[in-house]
């Protein structure tokens, strides 16, 4: 398994370590705080100030603490969207937490045992990841994107037929379908699929209505050159090629490959 990388991550919070929290949340008053949670207490007939006092934690870092007032408001309000998101939150940012402290250590020393904390929390991780993805489709089975991060964790975790199955259930969704498309062909790529792996980069890049955008298309087909050049498919490589010089024509890099491969089909 790879270390963990934030963009995995979707959320704007930042990770920090709870020993360096202050007592009270940054940038706001103790008074609000503490009055939020008597509020509690009473038990409010909202769900509002169970929120409140979520962000307020949330903001500061103090993911336990958010955590400890979003199952209540869970347990409260279970078919509230926003408590349910956050008590996700809460749990994928303490998770991160936890993965990045571990990397830190095997790190600053590479030993066994750092070695298997490093790894015990990169599986609770993703199976985190999954179980919240999963939730959240659930939930709202429009958000189609979702499926990635849903793959990614499960490809993480050793399930690649699963995770290839999920993204290829999501490929008709318009909005996404090129970002989709692109995963799923670098998952076809890792599990030596090559034909299928390049078909998948060909429609991500290709695609009319809507188009991809010009990242997500220059890499589909920097990746598929790449590929098809190192599976000796050489008409296939000076296609791609010739497509990326059509796209920045003056690349010196590409044309000499292009070249080399027109030298090397005479």
């Amino acid at each position: 398994m790879q270390p963990l990388n934030p963009k995995d991550l979707l959320t704007r919070l930042t990770v920090e370590d709870e020993s360096s929290t202050p007592g009270a949340p940054r940038t706001v008053l103790p008074t609000r705080f503490q009055e939020l949670e008597r509020q509690l207490q009473d038990v409010p007939l909202t769900v509002a100030p169970y929120l409140e006092l979520a962000e307020i934690y949330l903001t500061a870092s103090r993911w336990l603490d958010a955590r400890r007032v979003l199952e209540k408001a869970v347990a409260r309000f279970p078919d509230d969207p926003q408590a349910n998101f956050l008590h996700e939150e809460s749990q994928l940012a303490r998770s991160a937490e936890l993965l990045q402290a571990a990397q830190r250590e095997y790190d600053a020393e590479p030993t066994v045992l750092t070695q298997n904390q490093l790894r015990q929390c990169q599986l609770e991780w993703n199976v985190l990841r999954e179980r919240v993805y999963r939730q959240r489709l659930a939930r709202e089975p429009q958000q189609v994107e979702l499926s990635i991060p849903l793959a990614e964790a499960l490809e993480q975790l050793d399930r690649v037929d699963e995770a290839i199955a999920v993204l290829q259930a999501a490929c008709h969704d318009r909005k996404s379908r090129a970002k989709i498309w692109l995963t799923l062909a670098k998952l076809l790529e890792r599990a030596h699929q090559i034909p299928q792996a390049l078909a998948a980069y060909r429609r991500a890049a290709l695609y009319r209505v809507p188009p991809p955008t010009d990242e997500i298309k220059l890499q589909a087909l920097q990746s598929a050159a790449d590929l098809a050049e190192r599976s000796k498919m050489i008409d296939s490589a000076r296609r791609y090629l010739s497509l990326l010089l059509e796209i920045q024509p003056g690349n010196i890099l590409w044309q000499q490959r292009l070249a080399e491969l027109q030298r090397h089909s005479l």
